[in-house]
């Protein structure tokens, strides 16, 4: 269940207990890009192998005091829902931290000849209180039913290139201290488009598998239920078809994969993408309404 764990500062990875996971942590580098978008914390990203295979990478979030992006991350075969699997990252994090008092000075410690011995001796400690806990653990869907469901943004894009970028909340942009004006909302969601497209083509290049989910939570928004954010990626004959939404996961990625069996039906994805729009620009006036059908469940 627990493949391997790491420490990450910044664009560093200063720990990785398994070199043949490296690269599966290198995502949450790809991601770390994001996080300059917005002040959100990344809590867990779902990946999935050419086998079928599902891992997922959980993740302590952690801003040091000198405003350092901190992961402390475990890959494994989690469940969304799995509170232990983030119990075990919290005590790694407060273990690393009795160890090493100034977090933001990790990267200094990590060149001791002692370092990696001592998050060794952490991980071992880690891997026997929790693997019993985990196999047994009973997972409870805790999203709330009652919390508001809404899609923030949908996008196509192939080989890169964006082709829809639609943005449904322009609130996002505050984050930025951009005004919403249409210029700035129409290069805010052809970025944000390119910026998703190049961490699921990273993913693919660099870890050989797909990326599915990334799960994070806005800080921006504490006082508020659905703080929650989930990033959902899909494929449909080589079309990244992407959702940032937030509300009941389970609901957001029944109607995602509605829609992706749907849209999978459509001419336009039966041809590689030549440069031409026109072909997709239907596909607007679709995705506006499962987005406002969506926006109405309770």
């Amino acid at each position: 269940m627990i493949s391997s764990f790491s420490i990450i500062l910044e664009n560093d990875v200063l720990y990785c207990s398994d070199e043949n996971k490296y690269k599966a942590f290198e995502i949450v580098l790809f991601v770390e890009k994001l996080m300059k978008f917005f002040r959100w914390r990344l809590k867990n990203i779902c990946l999935k192998s050419r086998k079928k295979k599902r891992e997922r990478i959980i993740v302590e979030h952690v801003i040091t005091n000198a405003g350092q992006n901190l992961f402390f991350c475990c890959v494994g075969n989690f469940s969304v829902g799995s509170q232990e699997s983030f119990k075990m990252l919290k005590e790694f994090r407060n273990q690393v931290k009795t160890q090493y008092k100034d977090l933001a000075r990790l990267k200094f410690a990590s060149e001791e000849p002692t370092f990696k011995q001592v998050i060794n001796l952490i991980i071992e400690y880690l891997k026997d209180k929790y693997l019993d806990l985990l196999e047994e653990e009973i997972i409870y869907d805790k999203d709330n039913n009652n919390v508001g469901n809404e899609i923030l943004y949908a996008g196509i894009s192939a080989q890169g290139l964006p082709i829809i970028s639609q943005l449904y909340d322009n609130n996002l942009l505050s984050t930025l201290q951009r005004e919403k004006t249409f210029e700035n909302i129409e290069l805010f969601s052809s970025d944000l488009s390119a910026k998703l497209a190049t961490i699921s083509m990273n993913t693919q290049i660099r870890a050989k598998t797909k990326i599915k989910e990334i799960h994070l939570d806005d800080t921006s928004n504490r006082e508020i239920h659905n703080s929650k954010k989930v990033i959902l990626f899909g494929n449909i004959n080589g079309y990244s078809i992407d959702f940032i939404a937030t509300g009941n996961f389970y609901k957001i990625k029944l109607v995602f994969k509605q829609l992706k069996a749907k849209m999978a039906l459509d001419s336009a994805f039966k041809n590689e993408f030549s440069g031409d729009l026109r072909p997709f620009k239907h596909l607007k006036f679709y995705l506006d309404e499962v987005v406002k059908e969506f926006d109405q469940i309770n």
